[in-house]
């Protein structure tokens, strides 16, 4: 930082005027983005701190300061806990480049088991809300809640129907006559007996198997007293599964109490932190969260990761466990606690078990740092390889992948998908709506694609370092062609033709091929890539990675565009059914699909029914099926 009297008459000013209240400042850069929030007890004292000549902070983004900074803003606040409320809703707002943000979360799912209906089934969900219901979780895998979703399915006896269908049925369905639900839709099932089957289903997805596991005990006993042996049979199975789920998880600790401990390692500006959850002292799960190009110091990391985490998307416990000393660890503890409901504590353990526990999330997430640095230098080998086998100019760390959809011309669009760094990147993922009309053009819907995709890029958004597109010789022509017409020539361009059909005399099978004993015995050419000026395919190694990488990103291009495809069609489909009927407005559209689920259920219904809904008039009803010709 330069010597003090140098600094613009501004920030000068800032700094004599800035308050000695507690607040959050916000750090802009010359154009006005915010780049950096904080916090601080004294304002004017934190602030100046910065531009000390001889200041001790060493985090980056502080050398760069000079550069970048155009403008600081202070807002006050009323007290050291309305300072952390504040600086954690800003920064989720702003999403500063110099602030610790934690990875999206999105892909993490829950189990609701919900209090607006008499009968609960269990609904994957991936944010929990303030709604009364009960949510377990998160997992970190579709997997994971599949195998939890079967067992309880198998042994626990709740119905899998959606409300709508329970609403409307009138026998009972396949899950009954196997023995998997006791059909409550239809039957007489007491309200009381079902709502033992959810609490037995709590403490298994608690992973209280001792209390589970007494419960089903007398119930097995009693029944086969009562000389029920196949109730007692299907007790028995219930306790085999859960002997088989839960007997891998070991107490770590004595205390039954719900405990998350945060592990943190990191090496230069990138770090993981990862969090062990215990729920009653059994150890139920642990995920690491990668936080690329920081230099906050540790405390400073867990201080912005604790905000992150405890949003809402995940359940607040008893205790966190924190690897470093936190200067706010009372407000945290208070701030979680008025948010739980109950009293949370905050704590950075110095002996006993805690700090044990500590020191194991802190090996797993170094596990976890070493598994990822190693997946990331495999993926740049993979690129420099790549590289080398296709001749390009630089390291391909960005590669986009276009396909195009459409059937006959009808609801053409395109989609883009990308890898950054080897790595398929679902955020930088783009689809287009190919606005060209109704008649099939490859070449026009290609050309389309590609210069609304430029024009982003003269806007500022990331160039590529390659372009794949799916096909041989012609459609790499087509691309390179459109890039030309909309001036773009220093991207490097290559397509991905799919193996062929050999016949008997291993040349590629042009009419039918003739019938062979086994679909084994077929041979295929191995999959071609071509590029601009290059006669010749070239043929990358079978398996390879860099082949594989390929393939990955032209097969992801056109499920992308085949999914959008479809989506529009069937809204296409759905307006050309429900609009234009009379009487039928938007709300009422939404109301009928969302109780029929579809446009031949809503055919299928009978007056009566569509009548049933509010605001539709047995008059409406009928003139909605005799539309739909019903």
């Amino acid at each position: 930082m330069k010597d003090r009297g140098a600094l613009p008459e501004w920030l000068e000013h800032t700094l004599a005027t800035a308050p000695r209240r507690p607040g959050c400042y916000l750090m802009k850069d010359r154009a006005g983005a915010i780049v950096y929030v904080g916090k601080a007890q004294d304002l004017r004292a934190r602030l100046g701190q910065y531009f000390q000549p001889s200041t001790s902070d060493t985090r980056f983004f502080v050398s760069l300061l000079d550069r970048v900074l155009g403008a600081i803003e202070v807002i006050v606040a009323q007290n050291a806990k309305e300072a952390l409320l504040l600086e954690n809703e800003l920064i989720k707002r702003h999403q500063p480049r110099f602030n610790v943000k934690l990875k999206d979360d999105k892909n993490f799912l829950n189990i609701r088991i919900g209090a607006e209906h008499p009968y609960p089934r269990l609904q994957v969900v991936r944010k929990r809300k303030k709604d009364g219901a009960d949510y377990f979780g998160p997992y970190h895998s579709a997997t994971a809640i599949r195998q939890t979703l079967k067992v309880v399915n198998r042994h626990f006896q709740l119905r899998t129907c959606r409300d709508s269908d329970f609403k409307r049925r009138t026998r009972p369905c396949l899950e009954h006559q196997i023995g998997r639900c006791p059909a409550p839709c239809v039957l007489p099932v007491p309200v009381e007996d079902y709502r033992r089957h959810v609490d037995d289903v709590r403490l298994f997805l608690q992973g209280r198997a001792d209390a589970l596991n007494a419960r089903l005990k007398a119930k097995m006993q009693a029944a086969a007293d009562a000389l029920e042996f196949e109730l007692a049979a299907r007790y028995r199975d219930q306790l085999d599964a859960i002997e088989r789920s839960l007997t891998p998880q070991k107490v770590v600790l004595q205390e039954a109490i719900d405990i998350d401990a945060l592990g943190l390692y990191r090496e230069g500006e990138r770090c993981i932190v990862q969090v062990l959850r215990l729920r009653g002292g059994v150890l139920v799960g642990s995920t690491s969260y990668p936080i690329k190009k920081t230099s906050l110091p540790a405390d400073e990391i867990v201080d912005g990761f604790i905000g992150a985490f405890y949003d809402g998307s995940h359940p607040i416990p008893d205790l966190v466990l924190t690897p470093v000393a936190l200067a706010e660890s009372e407000v945290w503890a208070e701030l979680l606690g008025e948010t739980r409901g109950a009293r949370v504590e905050v704590r950075f353990p110095q002996r006993g078990d805690k700090v044990r526990l500590v020191a194991l999330a802190d090996e797993n997430a170094r596990t976890a740092f070493m598994q990822s640095k190693k997946s990331e230098d495999d993926a740049l080998e993979t690129l420099e390889r790549l590289k080398k086998r296709l001749h390009l100019t630089r390291l391909p760390r960005r590669i986009e992948c276009y396909d195009i959809s459409n059937i006959q011309g009808t609801n053409p669009v395109g989609s883009m998908v990308v890898a950054l760094d080897g790595q398929l990147d679902k955020r930088e993922y783009r689809t287009f709506k190919v606005k060209l009309g109704e008649t099939p053009n490859d070449f026009a819907m290609m050309l389309e694609v590609l210069t609304r995709r430029f024009r982003q890029v003269r806007d500022g958004a990331a160039p590529p370092d390659l372009i794949v597109v799916d096909g041989g010789k012609g459609q790499l022509a087509m691309a390179e062609e459109a890039l030309r017409e909309i001036g773009v020539g220093e991207v490097e361009l290559a397509s991905l033709a799919k193996s062929r059909v050999l016949d008997e005399a291993g040349h590629v099978a042009r009419g039918k091929v003739k019938a062979r004993p086994s679909s084994d015995d077929v041979d295929r050419s191995p999959e071609r890539v071509f590029r601009p000026g290059q006669k010749n395919p070239i043929v990358l190694e079978a398996n390879s990675n860099e082949l594989f990488l390929l393939q990955r990103l032209r097969d992801e291009a056109h499920r992308f565009a085949i999914t959008f495809h479809r989506k529009l069609r069937a809204k296409r489909t759905l307006r050309s059914a429900l609009d234009g009927i009379e009487g039928v407005g938007p709300a009422k559209k939404k109301a009928l699909l969302t109780a029929f689920g579809s446009v031949d259920k809503i055919r299928g219904a009978t007056p009566a029914e569509l009548s049933a809904l509010p605001g539709i008039s047995l008059g409406l009803a009928e003139r909605i099926l005799a539309a739909l010709g019903a």
